[in-house]
């Protein structure tokens, strides 16, 4: 049928525009003054976050293909306003098809330092926020991360301090973190190091799929996959201070 065959080349077509478009956007409409765009990135982080965020200043470069924003000192505000977390410096790539789902192209953190605490009540504070349950299903900050195609921290440092089981604080030290996500499917990797007594550094490597019919991104229950471990040495004796 040919006049099939034109709506499919027109649909193509209007495609291509509508991206080279976006394109065109981005390097020459949103690069030169994304400094101007602060406070609504501001506002659309603290929307999936839930928390205020701050960004101390924003670059943008168009070397290539996609343009990178660097929001350099984002820091994520405490319900008395204080700093309770603090990423140097965050690297994001931007794509025509990331601008139409409000998304990234990639992620990058470097080296982020974060805190998690369990108080002797059970109650679970990260950097400083207070981690509460959402209302029903609902983590929108859970299903945005889920739904970008890379994510990556490097250079990370994490400590958990857990008031409840008077545990001593456990640290692990240059984190590397990789999470990739498409249709459906969820690949991660975490490299860390412990604290000397615990043992070496060591990995873990995950592939999982959702459900075909899940419609939330962040329900990890309904996943299914494999998960692999690697540990060159590990005094799991220690485990029983942390975990029943």
């Amino acid at each position: 049928n040919v006049r099939l065959v034109k709506s499919a080349v027109a649909g193509v077509l209007a495609g291509w525009l509508l991206l080279l478009a976006i394109w065109a956007v981005l390097h020459w409409a949103i690069v030169p003054r994304i400094d101007e765009f602060r406070p609504a990135l501001e506002r659309q982080a603290e929307r999936v976050l839930g928390v205020p965020v701050r960004i101390a200043a924003i670059s943008a470069h168009s070397d290539g293909v996609f343009p990178t924003l660097e929001l350099h000192d984002l820091a994520l505000l405490d319900a008395q306003g204080h700093q309770a977390l603090r990423l140097p410096r965050v690297v994001a790539a931007l794509s025509p098809r990331s601008v139409l789902r409000l998304g990234l192209e990639q992620l990058v953190i470097e080296q982020p330092e974060l805190d998690l605490r369990r108080t002797p009540d059970g109650r679970l504070w990260v950097a400083g926020l207070e981690l509460r349950p959402s209302p029903g299903d609902d983590k929108p900050a859970a299903d945005w991360l889920l739904s970008q195609p890379e994510v990556l921290i490097t250079g990370g440092r994490l400590r958990w301090v857990d008031e409840l089981r008077q545990a001593p604080a456990l640290q692990l030290t240059a984190v590397d973190f990789l999470l990739r996500n498409s249709a459906r499917r969820h690949a991660m990797r975490l490299d860390a190091t412990p604290d000397p007594a615990w043992g070496q550094r060591f990995s873990l490597r995950g592939q999982f799929r959702q459900p075909l019919l899940s419609t939330q991104e962040s329900r990890w229950q309904d996943w299914s996959g494999q998960l692999f471990a690697d540990f060159a040495q590990l005094d799991v004796s220690r485990l029983h201070q942390y975990v029943d």
